[in-house]
């Protein structure tokens, strides 16, 4: 009988602790939970959500002529029984604007963050991102593997001890090709005017070449433009992917410090490469090739004056499907043109006639979310993220609805838009991709002209066979990007802005180039030497 009554007090014993531990699960939950993911919200019977939850949401997204009660957005606030609070921010001030709402405490619930390094793990530390739970990728699997595409997900993971934010994949599904090199430096030129003036239509360009073009253009106006005309509409920007990086791939912010042959690493913007590109940048502004205040030009105005004012001979592009149609759309609707007949798409050479660019990291931007979030808003919305990234919503983000917006015919995606339209024009404020950038799907996009699709992968495959053929590629370098320190962050030039400044300046270019990389060492030097002390081989 004692060891009866021993056994009925330990079961006794093992009872009560097993429901102290499901009261304190069922308890757990808001910002930094590690409870079992999926516990706080209540569904319907028939899987439908039972509460109606207001849900904040701050992107670059602009809501402003969006209606709420439009089939899209209704379909994804009726389906995930939502009503949201949309927070637009401006692109010039997005960066700024979340850095005060995350510092200050008041972030949305979530929110599309330009993803930086050293801010993210500043955050992390200080508690001002959500830790999502353990076990949430057993929760939402979908999601995870298109964070695991990122490269950076897990990275950052075992940087920090878990998951707080969902870096954005570029591609997912419909990679173009491998190696995958970074959209920039293709450039749009005018054919039309090309063959009016004898230049040779080809795939790829030295920047002298295309100077030459420009100098073509500008003694012959073949398109009658007067003074008005800009050769080459480029802002700094452009001139620094163009000119500058064509020459040295290690002059701009994401490769800067890149670990050379010696295993030991060095400060690209000091190379002589730097100086030959900008030496072209100069060229081009002193001979009239440049509009003479490129340097105060915002975001697409280089590309207004090729698609909008058609006072260009050439402009920057981008390698995406989606902006060669929008530049398609734009001249149909302001040159009354068919860009088909009077767009060339190229890439640009070094002087050496060698390709040069950037891996493609696989993500950009993110989704985070406020540590006050309650467990049941963080699991509707991965709930609705889940969705996202599984086929048949892709292409309601990316299509609309089939039957109205699209059809399959044959095997193939059609479109049933009013050609020159798109689905933002359908259905303004559209939360384009939610989670899987839309990059991915412009690759396969029945709204974008197939041989607009075509070509741009094409170029994509161009880019990655110049690049392992003799080409220079600059490899993402992981343990620099995931590297974080005060001088680090001390040293992040704006390289547009400072060598546009460079060719600016009175006097020899080549000795004010050589007193700038002098005057940045103070910075440059002590981020050299960490990184040399922590991997260098």
């Amino acid at each position: 009988m004692k060891v009866n009554k021993m056994f009925s007090v330990k079961a006794l014993f093992l009872l009560a602790l097993s429901v102290m531990m499901v009261l304190v699960t069922a308890c757990s939950g808001g910002g930094s939970s590690e409870s079992a993911a999926g516990t706080a919200d209540e569904k319907n019977e028939d899987g439908t959500y039972k509460n109606n939850l207001t849900i904040s949401y701050a992107s670059v997204t602009d809501p402003s002529k969006a209606d709420m009660n439009d089939k899209f957005h209704k379909y994804f606030t009726d389906k995930f029984n939502i009503t949201w609070d949309y927070n637009y921010i401006d692109w010039d001030s997005w960066p700024e604007k979340m850095r005060l709402w995350i510092n200050s405490g008041e972030m949305t619930d979530f929110a599309s963050w330009n993803y930086v390094q050293g801010d993210a793990v500043k955050y992390i530390d200080q508690g001002l991102f959500y830790k999502f739970p353990d076990d949430w990728k057993e929760r939402w699997p979908e999601t995870a593997k298109a964070y695991a595409s990122t490269g950076l997900g897990e990275r950052l993971e075992e940087k920090v001890g878990g998951t707080y934010v969902l870096p954005k994949p570029v591609y997912f599904q419909n990679q173009p090709a491998d190696p995958l090199l970074n959209q920039i430096g293709v450039i749009a030129l005018r054919k039309d005017w090309a063959e009016a003036v004898g230049f040779e239509l080809k795939d790829a360009y030295t920047v002298t070449e295309l100077m030459e073009y420009a100098k073509l253009v500008k003694e012959q106006d073949p398109g009658k433009v007067g003074s008005r005309l800009i050769p080459m509409s480029f802002n700094a920007g452009d001139l620094l992917t163009g000119f500058v990086m064509a020459n040295n791939e290690h002059a701009r912010v994401e490769s800067a410090f890149y670990k050379g042959e010696d295993g030991k690493y060095t400060w690209g913007p000091a190379d002589e490469s730097t100086l030959t590109g900008l030496k072209l940048m100069q060229q081009a502004y002193k001979e009239g090739l440049l509009d003479p205040e490129f340097y105060t030009w915002k975001n697409s105005e280089g590309g207004d004056a090729f698609k909008v004012t058609g006072i260009s001979a050439i402009a920057g592009l981008g390698g995406l499907a989606s902006y060669r149609q929008d530049m398609d759309n734009a001249m149909k609707k302001n040159l009354d043109l068919d860009s088909s007949e009077v767009v060339h798409e190229a890439l640009i050479l070094g002087e050496d006639g060698k390709y040069r660019n950037l891996e493609q990291v696989n993500f950009w931007s993110s989704l985070v979310f406020s540590p006050d979030i309650s467990q049941e808003k963080f699991e509707r919305i991965m709930d609705m993220i889940e969705y996202s990234v599984s086929e048949e919503a892709q292409r309601i983000l990316n299509l609309g609805f089939e039957g109205e917006d699209w059809k399959e015919e044959n095997g193939e995606l059609v479109s049933l838009l009013p050609e020159g339209t798109t689905l933002e024009d359908k259905y303004p404020g559209r939360f384009e991709g939610l989670y899987v950038l839309g990059d991915d799907f412009s690759v396969i996009n029945p709204s974008i002209k197939k041989e607009f699709r075509d070509r741009s992968v094409e170029l994509y495959k161009e880019k990655a066979a110049l690049s392992t053929e003799g080409g220079e590629m600059a490899v993402y370098d992981w343990d620099f990007q995931l590297y974080t320190s005060r001088s680090k962050d001390q040293a992040n030039f704006d390289y547009a802005t400072e060598y546009a400044n460079l060719i600016l300046q009175a006097g020899d270019l080549e000795e004010n180039w050589k007193k700038w990389v002098e005057s940045k060492q103070s910075l440059v030097q002590p981020v050299i030497e960490e990184l040399n002390n922590e991997f260098a081989q």
